[in-house]
């Protein structure tokens, strides 16, 4: 009975402090939903790696997985390939244009009239001497007064102009011209032939007859002009001394800086091509009534025009070699460290004073790395571009693929007349990560089912402290007098059951000699009496089936 209300009382007690431990577990809940991230306890395993990032680090073979990238002026680099090594060429370039040259032929020089004066003289065309026009005048029927002729030649340069500069020109003609001349003495009007110039006494208000050979240089649509060589005559037909001829002579020109800057205009309106116009214009002025004008002879017996190029190069033109590796993906995933190696030359000395701050760049997913090589410090031998490597961990990204490019970047705009080779080899990036696998002893739901254990356990101490202070710390005779006096104050008053001296007697006696059998071997009290029983009923029976003889 003490037994029961014990544990009745064990029962009410945790379920009490159970229903508090709850409210607070629901409190706990809560605040572990808001600190879900805050620090937690782990064991963790740190695996290293370190992998090479790259392939065909050699350029063997084949250029796969390596593509090649330009910025800037195409025209200016280009990237190519040969076992073993990549290639990143600067293309200079020069070259020198003297298509006319010599004498005029019919083959590449085309008759046309000139739009200022299309009247033409009475002969034009090419012989094997060059360019010839005659002719005459006579005053006053003759309306021609101002005949001219053109022979003009297209040209279509092989390359872009626009890529290159014009570093020298030269232009230069070679003329002739014979005249028949005034008889000497007052012209007779009857008589009067010939070509009339400042130094004869026939002559109107200063004005004379004359003849001016020129070169022109035009674009196709002739736009834009410019006069280069010309000559016009200030003597030819003088009566005395009579000059009625000139031998071939050089016509004047431009200054050089003039010529390359009239060529180099036209080349920017087009990039390809110009027009070079040879061309003859006579005047012929009334000196005197009945005035006769005779140009035996003008010829253009020659033509130079020629010029040297050389190639333009763009400043922060670049070229790179390029390769995209795999990514590095993972939260658990940290990079310790990345080494990059290549060897690189060139086919030729640098030249530093046409561009002294180019150089080889590093970039790692377009980012570039702080270190560069100056090219006027590269050798014609493969060397390393740095001992050790270059250390770019700073530049690789977790979770995107990494993308490694070397460029040769032009900082300077410089003329180049010839190519020049950057080689690069043995192109290496290895880089090293450790893996951080986790398990996780500090998330919400470890910590709920730890605060559940606790909470219950917590339950039961203090369940058994409250029932320690208040019945177990009582002997037990206590405990029943301290029941019993409880029991007086109910209504109905408790059952009572006296057990009489025999009983209890025979209940502490049975006790006894159940502790005390393991050690005498002898049967217990109740087993005792079984077997007297059984004896004595034997015997009964014995004296039964032996009509009682023994007992007598």
């Amino acid at each position: 009975m003490a037994i029961k209300f014990i544990k009745k009382k064990f029962y009410v007690y945790f379920v009490i402090v159970l229903f508090i431990a709850s409210l607070n577990l629901v409190v706990l809940n809560q605040n572990l939903n808001v600190a879900e991230q805050q620090t937690m306890i782990k064991t963790s395993t740190v695996i290293p790696h370190t992998k090479e990032w790259l392939v065909n680090n050699g350029f063997e073979g084949s250029i796969d997985p390596w593509f090649y990238s330009i910025e800037g002026d195409s025209s200016d680099v280009n990237a190519t390939f040969s076992p073993g090594q990549g290639n990143l060429e600067i293309t200079g370039d020069q070259g020198y244009f003297s298509e006319i040259s010599g004498t005029p032929t019919s083959d590449d020089w085309l008759n046309v009239t000139n739009p200022a004066f299309p009247a033409l003289p009475d002969y034009h065309g090419i012989d094997e001497y060059g360019c010839e026009a005659n002719h005459t005048w006579i005053d006053p029927d003759d309306t021609n007064q101002s005949p001219s002729v053109h022979w003009q030649r297209n040209i279509t340069m092989p390359i872009n102009m626009a890529d290159y500069v014009i570093s020298s020109a030269s232009i230069s003609a070679v003329y002739n011209a014979s005249v028949t001349t005034q008889p000497g003495g007052d012209p007779n009007p009857s008589d009067y032939y010939g070509v009339d110039c400042p130094g004869d006494a026939v002559q109107n208000a200063g004005d004379y007859d004359s003849v001016r050979f020129y070169i022109l240089i035009s674009d196709l649509e002739d736009n834009e002009k410019y006069e280069v060589a010309w000559y016009q005559s200030t003597d030819l037909g003088q009566d005395s001394p009579e000059i009625s001829n000139i031998t071939d002579s050089l016509m004047n020109t431009v200054v050089e800086e003039a010529l390359i800057f009239y060529l180099t205009s036209l080349f920017e309106r087009d990039n390809y091509n110009f027009k070079v116009t040879l061309g003859i214009r006579i005047k012929c002025v009334d000196n005197w009534n009945y005035d006769r004008d005779r140009w035996d002879s003008l010829r253009i017996k020659s033509c130079n025009l020629s010029f040297n190029y050389v190639k333009k190069i763009n400043q922060f033109t670049s070229v790179s070699w390029n390769q995209i590796g795999n990514n590095i993906t993972g939260e658990n995933l940290q990079i310790t460290e990345a080494n990059l190696k290549f060897k690189y030359k060139i086919d030729q000395l640098w030249p530093t004073d046409l561009s002294p701050n180019s150089e080889i760049q590093i970039l790692l997913n377009n980012n570039s790395h702080e270190e560069a090589l100056k090219l006027n410090l590269a050798s014609t031998g493969f060397q390393e571009a740095k001992q050790g490597g270059f250390n770019v961990t700073k530049l690789i990204l977790k979770n995107v693929n990494i993308g490694l490019s070397i460029q040769v970047y032009l900082a300077d705009g410089f003329l180049l007349n010839r190519s020049i080779v950057i080689s690069i080899d043995d192109v290496s990036l290895v880089i090293s990560y450790i893996e951080i696998r986790s398990d996780v002893f500090g998330e919400p739901e470890i910590f709920r089912l730890l605060a559940i254990i606790a909470v219950i356990a917590g339950g039961i101490v203090a369940t058994y402290f409250v029932l320690y202070q208040r019945i177990f710390k009582y002997p037990l005779p206590v405990r029943k007098v301290r029941k019993y006096k409880k029991t007086l104050r109910a209504a109905n008053p408790p059952k009572k059951h006296i057990t009489n001296s025999k009983d209890a007697f025979n209940k502490l006696y049975k006790k006894e000699l159940t502790k005390s059998a393991k050690y005498t071997k002898t049967k217990p009290v109740s087993q005792l009496d079984k077997i007297h029983k059984s004896v004595d009923t034997k015997k009964s029976t014995s004296i039964k089936n032996t009509g009682g003889l023994e007992q007598k």
